[in-house]
């Protein structure tokens, strides 16, 4: 599992997390790839709501997505063992309470596809429940994952991220000033495939 993911690379990026807003490394083999796109392709999806948000601050979506992975489908034994990597990397995190690091575990999964030519998502930030680390595979495709300022759909970094690797992107709890990154998934031309991991503190009570 995860043949090309070196844990002194994941080390090094979680320890990074404080100062960049998300960071991608090799984690899949092709191989891996091909097996985890013929189990993802057997689930159920449905469109992701076109609006979502409030008027003030609307998000535009374009996708479709699996939220509901039955607990002992295969696919979380992806979550449980990187989850159990960066838990226990994250105690020697000093900025990262001792306690929510031994409570750390992906607990909350996604899957989206992105159709060739679809819009994406626009600049969004993830729920403030969504704690310390959140981590995506890439599976398949192409398309810009940037990290914004703002809501701004214009200004943006794009950070590289392709087929095989892993992104991992800070969320609360990293440290006691941190600010939730904007993100936006644009410019998919090749369908796109992503697994989504989480750590969700509400699903905790």
């Amino acid at each position: 599992m995860f043949d090309r993911l070196m844990p002194e690379a994941l080390n090094e990026s979680v320890n990074r997390l404080e100062s960049e807003p998300a960071i991608a490394i090799d984690c899949l083999s092709d191989q891996e790839c091909q097996s985890l796109v013929s189990m993802v392709d057997g689930l159920n999806y449905r469109n992701a709501m076109p609006v979502t948000g409030s008027k003030q601050r609307p998000v535009y979506q374009d996708f479709e997505l699996d939220y509901c992975i039955p607990a002992k489908h295969a696919l979380w034994r992806l979550p449980d063992h990187l989850g159990s990597q960066i838990a226990s990397m994250l105690l020697s995190v000093p900025s990262v309470s001792v306690d929510e690091a031994r409570r750390f575990r992906f607990n909350d999964l996604i899957v989206q596809r992105y159709p060739s030519g679809c819009q994406g998502i626009s600049p969004h930030r993830d729920r403030a429940d969504y704690r310390l680390v959140i981590g995506i595979l890439l599976l398949s495709g192409d398309g810009n994952f940037r990290i914004h300022h703002d809501r701004d759909e214009n200004r943006g970094q794009i950070i590289p991220f392709i087929k095989g690797q892993l992104l991992l992107m800070g969320a609360p709890g990293l440290s006691s000033d941190f600010v939730r990154p904007f993100h936006s998934v644009r410019g998919v031309s090749v369908p796109r495939r992503t697994i989504g991991m989480r750590f969700d503190r509400a699903r905790l009570t």
